[in-house]
């Protein structure tokens, strides 16, 4: 790419016919009347196949400037929309991303040449992000021309177009899950076009917000995503079929209190909550083919329920008394079995493993729950762990089928529903994140 200075200025026109008899009043007036409005760096003429002795004639009536004609290729394809944009794109290109022309110093005129040209031009022009359009127009006379001498330059907002496709584009980023890109895409976008219409600014502040938000609760920071979405509750709520619905806000809310981890009762049905959410957002990485990723929620999955079924039962998985009967008496009967004891967490404090705890439950008596566990563990567990995040040398999705991907997150979600009673409603609301399933 070229490193032209920024400011390069480049005019782009469009090369017609004119009338017949008055090529000078109806073609070659108005061309110049465009190009002598600014000190141009280089002229692009593209006339059709018929027009190139036209453009050649402009260009001999500007000796001091840098004029290049780029006919269209073919004979009649002035009359081909798609084939007019292809040449006008590949010029475009060549002019952005070859010599390195800022989007923003071209300027394209629209107002000769076919119909199909012109609408060829613009759209090759709003696809580039060139936002200088315009086209010339003037007092008509009784034979529907514009008088010679009375031609005015007149500028197309392009800007708003491209605001409108980027906004398309964002949606579709949305559906797909990408919120930071949504965010930067919305926010890029405000900044450099403030004097959009009052729906398309609106729309725009409300994208950037909420994708905010849900990028936040997609990487479990509840926190902000709960803060941004009181601070913004009332531009959010122009964001369309992306705004939150109540359930999402108040499922975002429940996550953002997290209660002391010395309340067991209180921080076991969080953790339930907060698994169900974890689910979800195992399943969104899945989707987007990150299976490492998702399996790396699974395992920490795993170890979630049975923490907060401990934590029912007073146990803290972190914070085991080393003098309590109970834990006194498990670590006894895995040191007599030969397994591996607790390990220590603190002064008087033990901790178990997601296997361990599984176990101590068991020893507890919670018996069929805490089997459950321990066959997901052998099943999924001890396979993951050769994954390549954790102390493999391979990819996760490497070694396992899809229908086992599958199997694994039935099996999770048979876990919750049978730990949980809400498990259904709750699952229904994390798993809203995924826009996708609205398409």
């Amino acid at each position: 790419m070229s490193n032209l200075n920024a400011g390069y200025k480049v005019i782009v026109l469009t090369v017609g016919a004119g009338k017949e008899g008055q090529l000078e009043s109806s073609l070659y007036v108005p061309l110049r009347k465009s190009i002598g409005t600014d000190c141009w760096d280089r002229i692009i003429l593209l006339p059709s196949q018929h027009t190139v002795e036209y453009a050649n004639e402009i260009k001999n009536q500007f000796p001091g400037l840098p004029v290049n004609i780029c006919p269209i290729p073919d004979a009649e394809s002035e009359n081909d929309a798609d084939a007019s944009f292809a040449h006008f794109d590949r010029i475009l290109g060549e002019l952005i991303d070859s010599d390195g022309v800022d989007p923003q110093d071209i300027t394209l005129d629209f107002t000769r040449g076919t119909k199909a040209m012109s609408a060829a031009l613009v759209l090759a022009g709003v696809s580039r992000r060139i936002s200088k359009l315009r086209y010339i127009e003037g007092v008509r006379g009784p034979h529907g021309n514009v008088i010679p001498g009375k031609e005015q330059i007149r500028q197309v907002r392009a800007d708003v177009a491209s605001a409108r496709q980027q906004i398309n584009l964002a949606e579709q980023l949305m559906l797909r899950g990408d919120f930071a890109a949504v965010n930067t895409i919305c926010q890029r976008i405000h900044l450099a076009l403030e004097k959009l219409p009052e729906r398309l600014l609106a729309r725009l502040k409300a994208y950037a917000h909420v994708a905010a938000i849900y990028a936040a609760w997609d990487r479990f920071d509840y926190r902000q995503a709960h803060d941004l979405l009181v601070k913004h509750r009332e531009i959010v709520s122009e964001a369309g079929k992306f705004k939150p619905t109540l359930d999402m806000e108040e499922w975002i809310d429940r996550l953002a209190n997290h209660p002391n981890r010395d309340k067991h009762k209180e921080i076991a049905a969080y953790l339930r909550c907060l698994s169900c959410d974890l689910l979800a957002n195992a399943e969104r990485r899945y989707r987007d083919g990150l299976f490492e990723d998702a399996g790396v929620r699974w395992y920490r999955l795993l170890e979630l329920i049975g923490q907060a079924r401990l934590f029912d039962k007073g146990y803290d998985s972190g914070a085991l008394p080393k003098d309590d009967l109970n834990v006194k008496g498990f670590n006894d009967k895995l040191k007599e079995g030969g397994s591996a004891q607790l390990s220590h967490s603190k002064k008087d404090m033990l901790c178990s493993d997601r296997f361990q705890t599984a176990r101590f439950l068991k020893f507890l008596g919670d018996k069929d729950f805490a089997s459950r566990l321990l066959d997901n563990i052998d099943d999924y567990v001890r396979a993951r762990n050769n994954g390549l995040l954790a102390h493999g040398f391979f990819a996760l999705s490497s070694k396992m089928e899809k229908e086992r991907i599958c199997s694994i997150i039935k099996n999770f979600e048979e876990l919750l529903c049978e730990e949980i009673s809400q498990a259904h409603e709750w699952l229904k609301v994390a798993r809203s994140l995924d826009f996708s399933k609205s398409e």
